[in-house]
């Protein structure tokens, strides 16, 4: 009989406190519920039927202490609480409990990685290696599962995807089928290429969008697969893989640049087999050349620029060229000029690369071809200047900070404004205390030392945290400028008792969108506890995250409330929301938001991806209302 000791087996209900031979009340169970988030409950006819799952408990608790908390009931003690819960008196049933009311009944593999994975993420989606669908594809974990696989016999198709990604999820079940039916003859193959330890894997394959997937014979890639998004589509193009159709210049412009009689450009279309010869041909003529991807947001904002651009020159007798290469097409080029990220821009002169350019304007693409000159090289890394802030990575981070008995640790990203707009004071203030060896201003850089941002639960950048000897004390709270970090780091005790001025109260949200003009009564002004019931009930969701203070949010609240007017009345199952992330921050923290304005779409009450299309009313209706079935590789 398992008594007191159980605790070492498992996160025991009441029998705690009133040992098994005790009965269960309902109030102490509620209370339970009440007082943890994230609660898996087992609830067995008996002591021997729960045996197996206590053998389990074991195992998963140490991974998840902190985090989740593992019960069990057994209903021959308990019997009220069982029949009040209408659990199964005959066999074993897990039930999971999400801030203290039921979410669902466990339905995951009863083996410790999977009831790990689950305590971890109760709401998210169970995992492909753990799906029964998927029971005949190969997963792959990392770079030495791949280099194994490749070594085997048979044919080999690899989709590479990512778990957040939509077109991913709906593609993934005709996957499946198609692995069971060739199942001896091809062997398919997943693998997450989201994951830290995979992205040599998207480097090495220039993946830049997903789903892709790639061929491969005999150890050695062939070709993308350009088949259909079916079973059979899959099947057939397996029987006969084929390299994918270089398109015609005609055709490219098709894709993505209007080539119709409404829609005139000047803008030329070049691919791996036309590059080297039209440069060549136009070494007398500055060329601007954009490296683009389909599905790439920030490309589609650019090419009206550009086509305007393309215009303008045109109507001025400019010798000036405008050409545009689709990356996913061309990846000889893409390789050769070391095409990392979308839009590309580069400039060729003389039928040589001169240099690369960021213009995104068509009035300053049009400045930059008539007198074309070579931006400023990028400012260096910040730790690659010299400062008196010492730079922190995973091999000296605990070190150094348990020699300080004050250090301030600001945990940035370099593309962020906020950071660099602190930096230079942050910078000034060290400088002060260059002499004290007991203070020490430090800085981590978040994309590269990401496991230490996690550990310390980094919600956004900056965040600027206090240590002493090594220990974290607290998170500095006070102003970003020189004469508060310097004032802090004085006395920091001083500073960290001091009275914390009351918060403002947040800005009612209805003030930020009234002045957004007709139809701005149709966005759905969400809060935490509004959200996953008001998201929950929709077909499809658009959630626009920002800041009162965003310029780019107030640019963007007139076209996003008429969007939501007009859906109101013809898409009901369409929600267009919108969260104030300065007020709400618990949302903004769990779906990593970093910057404003940040538009998610969800579907069916779960995140699909972050949209990063156009931000015209057309772009948004046509992405919102057009079918979101089809499945682009």
């Amino acid at each position: 009989m398992l008594r007191i000791r159980t605790f070492i087996l498992v996160f025991s209900v009441i029998y705690l406190i009133y040992g098994y031979e005790s009965p269960i009340e309902e109030k102490d169970f509620r209370r339970l519920l009440k007082q943890n988030k994230n609660v898996l409950v087992l609830c067995s006819p008996n002591e021997k039927t729960a045996k197996p799952v206590l053998q389990l408990f074991k195992q998963v608790e140490p991974e998840i202490k902190g985090l989740g908390l593992l019960v069990y009931i057994s209903c021959e003690k308990g019997k009220k609480l069982c029949k009040k819960f209408k659990c199964d008196t005959n066999n074993n049933e897990l039930r999971h409990f999400k801030d203290g009311d039921f979410h669902k009944v466990y339905d995951r593999a009863h083996v410790a990685k999977s009831m790990i994975t689950f305590m971890l993420d109760p709401k998210g989606e169970m995992p492909w290696d753990e799906d029964e669908l998927t029971r005949d594809i190969l997963h792959l974990n990392n770079p030495k599962d791949f280099e194994r696989v490749l070594k085997k016999s048979l044919p080999l198709l690899i989709f590479f995807y990512a778990p957040w990604c939509g077109y991913c999820k709906k593609l993934k079940p005709l996957y499946a089928e198609a692995a069971t039916e060739v199942r001896g003859q091809y062997q398919l193959a997943v693998m997450n290429v989201d994951k830290v330890e995979n992205y040599p894997m998207r480097r090495q394959f220039n993946i830049t969008g997903f789903p892709t997937l790639i061929y491969f014979e005999k150890g050695e890639e062939k070709f993308h697969y350009t088949g259909g998004h079916t079973k059979d589509d899959i099947i057939k193009w397996l029987k006969d893989p084929q390299p994918p159709k270089e398109p015609s210049a005609e055709e490219a412009a098709t894709e993505f640049f209007p080539t119709d009689s409404e829609n005139v450009n000047y803008v030329v279309h070049l691919n791996d087999d036309t590059f080297d010869t039209f440069i060549a041909e136009n070494a007398q003529s500055p060329i601007l050349v954009m490296f683009y991807a389909p599905w790439c947001g920030h490309c589609k904002s650019l090419k009206p620029e550009l086509i305007k651009a393309s215009i303008d020159l045109h109507d001025q007798q400019s010798n000036a060229i405008i050409a545009a290469i689709d990356s996913t097409k061309s990846p000889k080029l893409s390789k050769q000029y070391k095409i990392e990220g979308f839009p590309t821009m580069k400039f060729f002169r003389d039928g040589k690369y001169a240099f690369e350019t960021n213009e995104r304007t068509a009035d300053k693409i049009v400045a930059f071809l008539k007198d074309p000159k070579e931006p400023p090289p990028p400012e260096p890394e910040w730790s690659e200047q010299e400062t008196d802030v010492v730079h922190l990575n995973e091999e000296n981070f605990k070190t150094l900070l348990k020699k300080k008995k004050s250090a301030l640790v600001m945990f940035y990203a370099p593309w962020c404004g906020h950071c660099k707009k602190a930096k230079p004071l942050y910078t000034s203030a060290a400088a002060k205390f260059k002499d004290n060896p007991k203070v020490m201003f430090s800085a981590i850089d978040c994309t590269k030392q990401r496991p230490i941002c996690k550990e310390y639960e980094v919600p956004g950048y900056p965040t600027i945290k206090y240590f002493n000897y090594g220990k974290y004390i607290a998170e500095y709270g006070s102003d970003r400028t020189e004469e508060a970090f310097v004032e802090f780091m004085t006395n920091p005790e001083e500073q960290l008792n001091k009275p914390k001025p009351t918060p403002p109260p947040p800005a009612d949200p209805i003030e930020f969108w009234k002045d957004s003009g007709p139809g701005y009564e149709n966005v759905h002004l969400l809060k935490s506890s509004t959200f996953d019931s008001i998201i929950g009930q929709s077909r499809k969701a658009l959630i626009m995250f920002y800041a009162p203070w965003c310029g780019h949010c107030k640019k963007a609240k007139p076209t996003f409330s008429s969007v939501a007017s007009q859906l109101a009345s013809t898409h009901k199952d369409i929600i267009i929301g919108a969260v104030d992330a300065t007020a709400e921050r618990d949302l903004g923290s769990k779906y990593s938001v970093k910057g404003f304005p940040t538009f998610l779409y969800f579907e069916n009450g779960q995140l699909s991806s972050e949209y990063d299309g156009g931000r015209s009313e057309q772009d948004l209706l046509t992405y919102l209302t057009g079918s979101t079935d089809k499945v682009e590789l």
